[in-house]
């Protein structure tokens, strides 16, 4: 089996959103900018151009456009930073339209004339520390609607956000459709992308190649393991637009290409080169891309072309479009879970009813094995959980306690870090007249429960220190 490659390199890429919103100096000290600053300005991005840019050939391109243009006047009337930032965005993307490509001002907080401005000051700190804790590490809103679907709004693949991921797929674990509102998601780390399209895939496949023209690197994304429970067969839903860019573009294609999603909306923007900000002065900042997606399947990537719907709407009918879909295939999802609930019920059921109760450990050993494999079908289903298997035991705690038995050895065994499962199977021991094995049993119980620190340790305790007692 391939192995995800590892970075040996603490890389910080980003993928930036379609339109670049320029920061205006906020404490009103917008000044003129001299011919000197500009023609210094576009010497320093073709610099940078030549040094980072992925495509060498493409670089020598813009950058020689990007000299013509000044020295054809055409920056002369921009006066102001924030003017000039978006005249020199548009004409290094003249060349290939690459709308990674951007140019804008730094932000810099309102001080005194007189005193110089700190790049680590507590106003920038501030300022960037608000603006974070207002992404909401991009979600904007997650639900479930009518017929059980789940709608997630995601605005922004933040990095290092899993734990906020692992909290709203809990949320929507048992839903039969997902849709994905992607119409404002304006990309972000390929990390995140990763790990959020890893709860819709069991195998670890590879999801997407990034090279880096620096070092002759290349770092592959691979389907991994998550916190939550996955949703491999879920019907999923995309919704899309012309702002749904880079990473999230990235996210439609893994999806699209592997035949896992259907894609509802509008044609994406059409960005697929991850990049870093680079300083160009002390008053404006580049992004650069440095490196370019590789889709296994396809060998290309959406640079330039987007991602394109299945179903094209327009964008006032997408969600509407998404959540009809999202219904119907969620009736027939249901249905679809319903039959396979009820097949493994009654293998379970025909494997029950060939056991009679057994006379000696080679006969008990069988029996086990027996049922240890339809509960195991049951719990891999996804369709019955700890507590659905402890229920289908007690059915026959009365009239089989020896079946009760077996089914409560063999979750104990499918769940070996759940307290309550040896508690279960601790209790019907008891009950059956094994003792010893149920203190062995408890005493699990209670070792788990310590460990992770369960609010329940105590009756726990209790309970085990009861059965000592009798003994």
């Amino acid at each position: 089996m391939n192995k995800p490659l590892k970075s040996s390199k603490n890389k910080f890429i980003f993928f930036l959103i379609l339109s670049f919103t320029f920061v205006v100096n906020v404490s009103g000290q917008q000044k003129t900018i001299t011919e000197k600053f500009k023609k210094e300005t576009v010497l320093k991005m073709d610099s940078l151009l030549q040094k980072n840019y992925i495509f060498p050939d493409k670089a020598k391109l813009i950058g020689n456009h990007l000299k013509n243009a000044y020295k054809e006047g055409k920056f002369k009337k921009y006066d102001l930073l924030d003017s000039f930032a978006v005249a020199l965005t548009k004409e290094v993307r003249f060349i290939n339209n690459d709308k990674h490509l951007g140019i804008w001002p730094k932000f810099i907080p309102p001080v005194d004339e007189k005193k110089e401005v700190d790049k680590d000051s507590y106003e920038i700190y501030l300022h960037n520390y608000t603006e974070n804790r207002k992404r909401a590490n991009g979600f904007r809103e997650v639900k479930l609607i009518d017929s059980n679907v789940g709608y997630i709004k995601y605005n922004n693949f933040i990095h290092e956000t899993d734990q906020t991921i692992d909290s709203y797929m809990y949320l929507l674990e048992n839903a039969d459709a997902i849709i994905i509102d992607l119409r404002g998601n304006g990309g972000g780390s390929p990390k995140t992308v990763q790990y959020f399209c890893s709860y819709f895939f069991k195998d670890p496949i590879l999801l997407n190649t990034l090279y880096f023209r620096k070092d002759n690197y290349t770092e592959e994304f691979w389907v991994k393991e998550v916190k939550g429970k996955k949703m491999v067969d879920v019907p999923l839903f995309i919704i899309t637009s012309p702002k749904t860019f880079s990473g999230a573009e990235e996210f439609s294609y893994n999806m699209q290409t592997q035949k896992r999603a259907t894609i509802i909306g509008e044609t994406t923007g059409g960005g697929a080169n991850p990049g870093e900000v680079f300083d160009i002065n002390n008053r404006l900042e580049m992004f650069v891309p440095n490196g370019t997606g590789i889709n296994p399947i396809t060998k290309t990537n959406w640079e330039g072309v987007g991602v394109i719907p299945e179903y094209k709407t327009t964008p006032d009918m997408a969600y509407d479009k998404a959540v009809e879909l999202a219904q119907k295939t969620a009736f027939d999802y249901r249905n679809k879970k319903a039959a396979e609930s009820k097949n493994l019920y009654l293998e379970l059921q025909a494997t029950i009813n060939q056991q009679t109760k057994p006379v000696n450990e080679t006969d008990l050993a069988k029996m086990d094995q027996q049922i240890f494999n339809v509960v195991k079908n049951l719990a891999g289903s996804n369709l019955y959980k700890e507590d659905d298997i402890d229920a289908l035991a007690s059915q026959y705690t009365k009239n089989k306690p020896f079946i009760a038995e077996s089914i409560l050895k063999s979750n104990s065994e499918l769940h070996p870090k759940s307290p309550i499962a040896f508690l279960k199977y601790g209790d019907v021991l008891e009950q059956n007249g094994k003792k010893n094995n149920a203190i062995v049993a408890l005493k699990k119980a209670v070792e788990i429960a310590t460990e992770i620190k369960a609010p329940y340790l105590d009756g726990l305790k209790n309970r085990y220190e009861s059965v000592l007692k009798g003994k």
